[in-house]
Formats: structure tokens, sequence, C-alpha cells
């Protein structure tokens, strides 16, 4: 009689347990369909309810959309941040006294360079009773006749100036977009959705 009473009892703990993992199951595969339910929803509802197709086509058009016109900005900046490797950017400006009898420093030399460091020194020479001014040409940062030691000090100032590489950054904006944009329009055969999982 007891062996009887035990195995109604084992009997009983198992069926239990299915029940309460059958439960469980129930609740996540339940979880699982509402979710499912809401990307259907998203998805088909419109005019006709079979709006999928339609509303895909349209979202494809609008993201290539995207893309060009995302490219054609960075297009542009890269024009700006070519423009701007020539244009005046860096200064260095010393002043000082050309002749022993002159104060306040009235004499100076400004080197002017772009982003190659090609520009310039203007170099005035300031006196009592005369005035003098002298240019001379950089190109990649040197100069072909002599300087002194102010307009060497000039240059270095001007050299020493940092400016951001903008159309090499720019270059690799463009080139890291493109990537993505490529990967983007290609359909992934191999791309599972583990959001309703």
């Amino acid at each position: 009689m007891q062996s009887a009473n035990m195995i109604f009892y084992v009997i009983g703990a198992i069926v239990i347990v299915l029940f309460i993992l059958l439960l469980v199951n129930m609740l996540l595969m339940r979880n699982k369909l509402n979710r499912l339910a809401k990307k259907y929803k998203y998805f088909m509802n419109g005019e006709d309810g079979g709006s999928l197709e339609l509303r895909l086509s349209t979202e494809v058009r609008e993201l290539r959309e995207m893309v060009s016109s995302s490219e054609n900005m960075l297009h542009q900046q890269e024009l700006l941040a070519t423009m701007q490797l020539s244009s005046f950017q860096k200064v260095g400006l010393v002043r000082y006294d050309a002749f022993d009898d002159t104060g306040d420093k009235l004499s100076f030399s400004l080197t002017v360079l772009d982003g190659k460091n090609n520009g310039f020194i203007l170099s005035s020479l300031a006196g009592h009773d005369t005035s003098r001014i002298y240019a001379k040409q950089i190109v990649n940062g040197q100069c072909k006749e002599a300087l002194s030691s102010e307009e060497a000090e000039s240059i270095n100032m001007a050299l020493d100036t940092l400016m951001p590489d903008m159309a090499s950054e720019a270059q690799e904006l463009v080139n890291e977009t493109r990537g993505e944009a490529l990967s983007k329009s290609q359909p992934d055969n191999h791309r599972i959705d583990t959001a309703g999982k």
C-alpha cells in the first residue's frame, strides 16, 4: 500500500513539474508572439493592410537619397578642405629694433604661410628718418634668400602653427561613409534578427 502511495506521489510530482515547465514555455511563446505581432502591425498597417512592399521600397529609396546627399556633402567638405590648404593660415610676427637709435620696436618681420607652407616674409626696418620694406618668397617652408635672425624666427613661428589636415580627414570620412553605405545597401543573407528570440 505504501509503495502504491509512493508511486502516486512521484507521478503527481512529475505531472506538477511538467505542468510548470509547460506554463513557463507558454509564457515565453506568448511574449515572442506579442513582439512578432507588433512588428507585423508596423509593416502591414496602411490603406489596404498589404503595404509591406511599398513601405520597404520607399524606405530603401529614402535611404539611398540620404546616402547620396551625405556623399555630396562630404565631397563638398573635401573640396573646401583642399581649398583651405591654399589659403593663408599660418602667421609668425617678430617685432624688434632694427637700429640702435630707435625704440618701441617699430621694425617687424611678418611671415604668412598657407597649408602647404608657401607664402612670404614681409620685413619692415624702421628708423628715425627712414623706413624700408622687404618681401621674400617662401616655398615649402624654405626661403632661397638670406634671412636675418628675426626673419628666421618669424618663419619658425609660422611653421610651428599647428593646423589640422582637413583634406585628408575629409577623404577618410568620405571613404568610411561610402563603405558603410555599400554594406547597408547590399542585402545581408546571413543576418538573423535575435530581438524576437
